[in-house]
């Protein structure tokens, strides 16, 4: 007789083969159907409610996937490729969510049909491999200055957003904002963050502004400051300004009453000589990020120079961006070439919060988006959009390549792979085909979401993938109308595609590699 070997701890809890890909698999597909009618311009919103009451209302796939609260490693994977997506694009989180559960339902089909998963994830391998390449060649290649090009990129990924009846204003802001911040190095993605997005309530959201300059959250350290610098030379420095305390205890004995005061003068000569660099050069704007004693801040109002402390390290980097100065730690050393500059600094409060302004600064590598509007809410939903739209125009600034959206790269992807599949033998050729309606399921989502028959325009869709020159042919769900989308200005950045595909193939092949789920006892069941 065998006798059973017990390997796992009591209670330990083990899922194997179908049930275990069923359940990870019905997870992902649970998280999609979450998202999935927000896709496109007609998408719907998600009211979201968190634990303490507070209420958010969007469209956006990587808001609302961050907002919910997973509880299942399966889920939690798919939320990660879509906040992958998010911080690497900017833009197509939901596009990403579908097609990844796309592939995976086909996969659990052709699982059930007997076919092994080894066979479908390279069948699924060979697919992305060969999707990417046709991406590629298929993308058209543009110029960092073409206008129009980075204007409909923009348009196109506000389509679906709460901001879409000012998008035309939005755009060309954008673009503007972005052309500001890019550099030599073709990396202007990485310098969004440059753009710095300032919330006003209380007005429209067309009175919204771009600043050649910056707006950081401080008031001036003295009331007789001036309100306006005019001319604004600028020293950023990093040092506290007041008498250096000593890092020790130590004791002072003054038997002559004539000693204080000497002392006092000594302290106040510190001071003073501090003052004196400032004056030497003609500076009349200082940003610290470390503090400024009551008593030298007097001292620098009387002169007549300006000050705000305790800046932030992104303040800080905001402003010497904006301003080109360089950031100084000893006073001593502190020259004209580290100065920086603006036409004008002007103190005002906004809402309910003071601002410094800085404009008017020579070739500005940071910026400002003076956002205005007439709720809080409105104001949130139009700072995540206006962010994703900036990191979209620049992700189209670096690659300089665009595909046509609303579905038509996906078409045309799906009939290239659908001729490749036919030059394939075995059970590969059914992973190619499974991969090829995968990506059939974001211009059949769009179609869905705008309330259009999905057999009767997905069947006119195909038949308008021709020839070469059809190769744009996709859904406007606005007009409701089939046709060329690059044309229409319907555009998105080519690398948005690419890692659509990769991470959605990559992470469908994770999970059918998964055979045996293994829960250690007093943990939570894998499944939703």
């Amino acid at each position: 007789m065998s006798v059973p070997i017990i390997i796992l701890r009591e209670g330990t809890e083990e899922t194997k083969e179908k049930e275990a890909r069923m359940q990870n698999i019905n997870a992902i597909m649970a998280i999609t159907e979450t998202v999935k009618s927000t896709l496109g311009p007609r998408g719907m919103n998600k009211m979201l409610v968190d634990s303490v009451g507070d209420v958010t209302i969007t469209n956006d796939g990587a808001e609302i996937l961050k907002l919910l609260d997973i509880d299942n490693v399966a889920a939690n994977m798919m939320v990660n490729i879509a906040k992958s997506i998010d911080e690497d694009i900017g833009d197509g989180t939901t596009t990403a969510v579908i097609f990844s559960a796309a592939l995976l339902g086909n996969a659990l089909e052709l699982i059930e049909q007997n076919v092994h998963p080894k066979p479908i994830t390279h069948g699924y391998k060979l697919a992305a491999d060969r999707a990417l390449k046709l991406v590629n060649e298929l993308a058209a290649k543009i110029s960092q200055d073409d206008d129009k090009i980075l204007i409909d990129a923009a348009k196109t990924a506000m389509n679906s957003k709460d901001i879409v009846g000012v998008k035309d204003y939005f755009a060309e802001l954008t673009v503007k904002a972005i052309k500001h911040i890019r550099g030599e190095d073709g990396n202007t993605f990485s310098k969004v963050g440059n753009v710095k997005i300032v919330k006003v309530p209380g007005k429209s959201l067309r009175e919204s502004e771009l600043i050649n300059g910056v707006y950081i959250e401080k008031e001036k350290v003295n009331a007789a400051m001036p309100d306006v610098v005019k001319n604004a030379k600028i020293a950023v420095i990093r040092r506290k300004l007041d008498v250096v305390k000593t890092e020790f205890d130590a004791q002072i004995r003054i038997s002559n009453p004539a000693d204080i005061q000497k002392f006092l003068e000594q302290e106040e000569k510190i001071l003073i000589d501090y003052l004196k660099i400032f004056t030497d050069l003609g500076v009349n704007m200082v940003v610290n990020n470390k503090d400024i004693s009551d008593k030298f801040g007097a001292y620098l109002a009387k002169e007549g120079i300006a000050a705000i402390k305790n800046l932030g390290d992104s303040d800080m980097k905001a402003v010497t961006k904006a301003i080109g100065a360089n950031t100084v730690d000893d006073l001593h050393s502190l020259t004209e070439e580290d100065l920086g500059f603006a036409e004008k600094i002007k103190f005002e409060k906004l809402a309910n919060n003071e601002y410094t302004l800085f404009t008017g600064c020579k070739n500005p590598k940071s910026v400002s988006i003076l956002l205005k509007g007439g709720l809080e809410k409105i104001l949130n939903s139009a700072e995540i959009t206006l962010h994703d739209v900036l990191s979209v125009v620049a992700k189209v600034m670096d690659t300089e390549a665009v595909v046509a959206g609303g579905g038509a790269i996906y078409i045309e992807l799906a009939k290239r792979l659908r001729e490749y599949a036919n030059e394939m033998s075995g059970k590969e050729q059914l992973a190619v085909y499974a991969f090829a309606v995968a990506l059939e399921e974001i211009p059949k989502t769009l179609i869905k979401n705008a309330g259009l028959d999905e057999i009767e325009n997905m069947t006119e869709l195909r038949a308008a993938h021709k020839t070469e020159n059809d190769k744009w042919k996709g859904i406007d769900t606005l007009t409701n109308e089939i046709g060329d989308n690059f044309e229409k200005g319907i555009i998105e950045p080519a690398a948005l595609v690419n890692h659509v595909i990769k991470a959605g193939s990559e992470l469908a092949n994770l999970i059918l590699r998964v055979d045996r789920i293994i829960s250690a006892k007093g943990s939570r069941p894998p499944g939703l």
